[in-house]
């Protein structure tokens, strides 16, 4: 299966290749604190990425990830963005490398 998505990479203390000391449990806090303002129109997702994302795609491309089939991802990743509904943003996601913020377009 292919999707589509943007997505916001927080990484805490215990994350693989960790850029951040925060417990896993702040990077949830701060994942949820997120999708609340993003749901709220109070901030813009491309911002948001380009300012607090630990992904590349985050400063360079503000959080896009393109077209991709799940086998590119960690099954936990894939199997959460794919219930996703497109155009919303789910739930925190969390993977080896952190605590995403998803916002699935396709």
């Amino acid at each position: 299966m292919k999707f589509k998505c943007k997505h916001i990479l927080l990484s805490h203390k215990d994350a693989e290749n960790s850029s951040h000391d925060r417990p896993l449990g702040t990077a949830m806090e701060d994942a949820e604190d997120l999708i609340k303002k993003l749901r709220l129109g109070e901030i813009k997702f491309d911002d948001t990425a380009r300012q607090h994302s630990a992904c590349l795609s985050g400063p360079k491309l503000g959080g896009e990830l393109g077209w991709q089939e799940e086998e590119h991802f960690h099954p936990d990743f894939a199997n959460a963005v794919k219930v996703i509904p497109i155009d919303q943003i789910g739930p925190p996601i969390i993977s080896p490398w952190g605590v995403h913020v998803v916002w699935r377009t396709g």
